[in-house]
């Protein structure tokens, strides 16, 4: 038979009270003194106790109280935690809206654009609908009069109806344009690592607030890490990007990770958070060229947060030195001599980008023509991140270029061209690209000289802020070298007759 131990029960609070009250009693003493026969002398020890017990008697009575009443602060602990979840549920319930909100906003973009392409694909096929249509009907129109008998009729109309029809014929693949003038797909990629970073700063106020100046405590602060130190020799900017390594002195507490901060680059003290994580080596890409950034460093574990290390200034590249990309869908475009050259090995039109983006200052690329025969195209200049990749540069609202082949050039944006010229832009020939993103200007170069039109020495003003790619388009066979990392012409020694105002 299976043994069982229990605990003899405690008795309630109250009832210990009770107790001692009673034993404590002044009168419960004088019997017990009365009945032990104590003599008169001893009566001077009785009263003295007796107050003394009566004291501690009151004492613990207030005790069991207090204790009483402690215990029944647990349900209203457990009371008032459910609610501050319920407070920290409706805060966080009014973030997701907020994001829900964005992500409705951002869906609708996509919606707008969707309906732009759509758009843009209707009246393509509204006008190679119209053109058929035309053509069909003058074929039509054609045969009818192959079947008149009556040759006075035919030498009357003949003429006429041979001129359009090989009109017609000579202009097909100009204005038969069957080829999708705009992508199908949406480059626009979602930049989500600001709202990543401000989730995983979000933090209780009062625990910010004891961390203004040496970061969070949530331990003994004696055992929080001390600041980490920028190894110099390992720090280095490349291009657009800058590199910091660093490392944390050791003081015998552990590191759970690292908050590495840069600044705006305009020497104003505003630091923004770029990474947070244990590794001890960090890559910031995307920075405006020539320009010096302040990075800083803070250690952090269990116990709270490190002082900031020293800053490290590390200045971008003056110059943009990039790589041509191009996507997987674009086949009849080749990619050599490390991504520098490009050949367009159909008649399609591709759009290729560099691999870095300008916002800021002034730059500038060239590009040689290795091949010409006189049948391809050759289109410059510079995209936004949304171009369509899949026509010639130029065709939408997000390309602005200059197109060239061995006898002319003219500009081209949104489909819309102006600046025609005459020039020869074949075999051996150098193009360069000026892109002034502080002025919204660009500029173009045929063989060292700036053209001009009309007196004007830029070729589009007035562009947008924003991201600018330089971006190429080549096709039958033209083969093309790009050029980086050049000092813009307008900082090199220029004589005063260095412009190309040759106009049609």
């Amino acid at each position: 038979m299976q043994k069982t131990t229990c605990a003899k029960a405690k008795p309630p609070i109250k009832a210990l009270s009770s107790h001692l009250s009673v034993f404590f009693d002044e009168g419960y003493w004088y019997s017990l003194w009365v009945g032990a026969g104590w003599n008169h002398n001893g009566k001077g020890f009785q009263n003295g106790l007796s107050k003394t017990l009566q004291h501690l008697s009151e004492k613990v009575r207030n005790a069991a109280d207090e204790v009483s009443k402690l215990k029944q602060l647990n349900d209203k602990i457990n009371a008032n935690c459910e609610d501050y979840k319920a407070r920290i549920n409706i805060q966080i319930d009014a973030l997701i809206e907020h994001l829900q909100e964005r992500r409705q906003r951002l869906q609708e973009f996509a919606e707008v654009e969707r309906d732009s392409k759509k758009k843009a694909l209707r009246d393509q096929v509204n006008r190679c609908t119209s053109h058929l249509n035309r053509t069909t009907a003058l074929m039509q129109l054609c045969i009818e009069v192959l079947k008149e008998p009556d040759a006075v009729v035919y030498l009357q109309i003949g003429q006429q109806l041979n001129n359009r029809a090989s009109t017609q014929d000579f202009t097909w693949n100009r204005e038969m344009r069957t080829k999708a003038e705009v992508d199908p797909e949406f480059v626009l990629s979602l930049d989500t690592r600001p709202v990543q970073n401000a989730i995983q700063g979000l933090e209780f106020a009062q625990l910010k607030s004891i961390s203004c100046s040496s970061g969070r405590v949530r331990g003994d602060p004696s055992k929080a890490p001390s600041a980490p130190q920028f190894d110099a020799t390992e720090c280095l900017a490349e291009n657009n990007s800058v590199t910091v390594v660093w490392h944390c002195p050791a003081n015998g507490t552990a590191i759970d990770g690292y908050t590495l901060e840069i600044d705006s680059g305009r020497d104003d003290g505003h630091f923004r958070e770029v990474y947070t994580g244990p590794d001890n080596i960090c890559t910031i890409d995307g920075l405006h060229f020539d320009t010096i950034y302040n990075v800083r460093v803070k250690a952090f574990n269990s116990a709270g947060e490190s002082a900031y290390s020293d800053p490290i200034g590390l200045q971008t590249a003056h110059v943009a030195w990039f790589q041509l990309t191009k996507s997987s869908s674009q086949r009849d475009v080749v990619l050599s001599n490390e991504r520098a050259t490009l050949t367009g090995v159909g008649l399609d039109y591709r759009v290729v980008l560099g691999n870095v983006a300008f916002s800021r200052g002034v730059h500038y690329w060239e590009i040689t023509v290795d091949q010409f025969d006189g049948n391809g195209d050759i289109v410059i200049g510079v995209a936004q991140p949304s171009v369509n990749r899949h026509t010639m540069l130029g065709k939408d609202l997000h390309g602005w270029a200059m197109y060239i082949d061995d006898k002319r050039s003219w500009y081209i944006h949104n489909d819309a061209h102006h600046g025609r010229i005459a020039l020869h832009g074949g075999t051996g020939a150098v193009l360069g690209v000026l892109m002034d993103c502080d002025q919204g200007v660009l500029s173009f170069y045929v063989n060292d000289r700036r053209l001009e039109v009309d007196e004007a020495c830029y070729a589009f003003k007035n562009m947008p802020r924003g991201l600018y790619y330089p971006a190429f388009s080549v096709n039958k066979n033209a083969k093309i070298t790009v050029h980086t990392g050049l000092v813009p012409p307008t900082l090199r020694s220029s004589t005063s007759d260095d412009s190309v105002t040759d106009t049609l």
